[in-house]
């Protein structure tokens, strides 16, 4: 069975999958956790305009690498800039279109499956992330990959492949690690500069006051912007980066675990193995007895 391929814009791609192939992939037990059913490319997109008044059944991804556009949700209008990723939830009811003046250039895809929901933010509202191509020129690159697995026919070798690729550029364009010269907003700017300051200071014993005296924030604020962005507590988050250091140690070093310890600021070996094995879910001498690699 062969894709649906339509024409509008000069140069563009289009490609749409047959329902009864999604209905296939979504219960492939390694498709299904992500997958695509519509995919294109619209380059000079001029007058390009979709409203739904009940949404999409998928997922909808939109890069966009020049000129601007515009997205409508809950009477609310964002633009849409070069270097903007923009995701709309499934069924959320949405307009979006191409400035007249400067028409966009846009990559999209419509996505689901089991796993979506860890790539989608809020069911409620847009998405809207800086992704500089200059970074991440992977990502274009990725597109034709799916796209030209996809064209050369629906089979499943070439079906999982176009996953497997979607898996990478979803984790590419919404989780790549930022570092300090690609802070995309504030709170990931908070979290980065902790990290950096835990990181410098991995001997100590440092208090959320030793964290939120740098940031500005208070305590609540600064637990609830690690929470949001790492799933873990400042102290906790911590703590783990003493136990990934403890750990490079035991790997590359002959050093005793009391001196581990203290290395990583714990004066008692005895506590420091217990939030070792807390951690690792195993104690300190165990790990260093299994083989790696």
């Amino acid at each position: 069975m062969k894709p649906y391929i339509a024409h509008s814009f000069k140069n563009q791609k289009l490609l749409v999958l047959p329902e009864k192939i999604t209905d296939d992939i979504s219960t492939h037990p390694v498709a299904r956790n992500l997958y695509i059913t519509d995919i294109g490319f619209f380059p000079h997109a001029r007058y390009h305009y979709i409203e739904r008044k009940d949404g999409c059944r998928q997922n909808i991804l939109i890069y966009c690498t020049r000129g601007e556009g515009f997205v409508i949700t809950s009477g609310k209008k964002t633009r849409i800039c070069s270097n903007n990723l923009l995701v709309i939830p499934k069924n959320l009811p949405h307009i979006y279109g191409s400035n007249d003046e400067n028409p966009w250039d846009i990559y999209w895809m419509h996505f689901k499956g089991e796993a979506d929901s860890y790539f989608i933010r809020n069911n409620d509202t847009i998405t809207v992330t800086d992704v500089p191509l200059s970074d991440l020129p992977v990502l274009t690159h990725l597109f034709d990959e799916i796209f030209d697995a996809l064209s050369r026919g629906l089979i499943i070798s070439n079906i999982i492949y176009a996953c497997c690729c979607l898996n990478y550029f979803l984790a590419a364009a919404l989780f790549k690690p930022y570092n300090r010269n690609d802070f995309r907003d504030k709170k990931t700017m908070y979290v980065e500069n902790s990290i950096e300051f835990m990181k410098s200071n991995i001997d100590r014993r440092l208090t959320l006051h030793d964290l939120t005296s740098r940031s500005g924030l208070s305590k609540t604020q600064l637990t609830d912007i690690f929470r949001e962005k790492t799933g873990h507590s400042p102290i906790d988050f911590f703590i783990r980066l003493k136990i990934q250091k403890a750990c490079y140690y035991l790997d590359f070093t002959d050093m005793s675990i009391s001196e581990i310890a203290e290395k990583v600021g714990y004066n008692d070996q005895y506590y420091f193995s217990r939030l070792f094995s807390k951690v690792m879910g195993r104690s300190p001498t165990d790990y260093r007895r299994v083989k790696k690699g």
